[in-house]
């Protein structure tokens, strides 16, 4: 596999995924925008990974990519806990079992759907800081 196409291929959607965020949030799908500023997360994480030479990525928690990517950048260390919260919307945000009598779509607020824009907004913030330095 080619570590660098595919990292691009990765960073590319995690931006198409961002800009999407703001759009979610403003029609009120509140859930939707919380679980794809997860998967704009996650999308960036593993592109930065993939960057770093890893080729085998098998989590979608923000917590464990953040730390794998610590290995190569500490910065990743304090995002972590900055974000960690973004894995609570990975299952949560979808399914309508995963709340206790309550579906996605009435559980999430409009705080919910700014705070997971923001946590996705800061990963995007440091991975791009860093392949600037190191272009894709």
């Amino acid at each position: 596999m080619d570590l660098q196409r595919e990292a691009d291929r990765w960073w590319r959607q995690a931006l198409a995924d961002l800009s999407f965020l703001p759009v979610a949030r403003q029609n009120a799908k509140y859930d939707t925008c919380c679980f794809l500023a997860q998967q704009t997360a996650e999308k960036a994480l593993k592109a930065y990974l993939f960057q770093q030479g890893e080729e085998l990525i098998f989590t979608h928690s923000i917590f464990k990519l953040c730390a794998m990517a610590a290995q190569y950048a500490a910065d990743f260390v304090e995002l972590r806990e900055r974000v960690k919260l973004l894995d609570f919307y990975y299952v949560e945000a979808r399914y309508p079992n995963a709340l206790e009598d309550v579906i996605p779509a009435e559980f999430y607020s409009e705080r919910d759907a700014e705070l997971a824009i923001g946590m996705a907004e800061a990963v995007i913030g440091l991975v791009r800081r860093l392949i600037e330095t190191d272009p894709l």
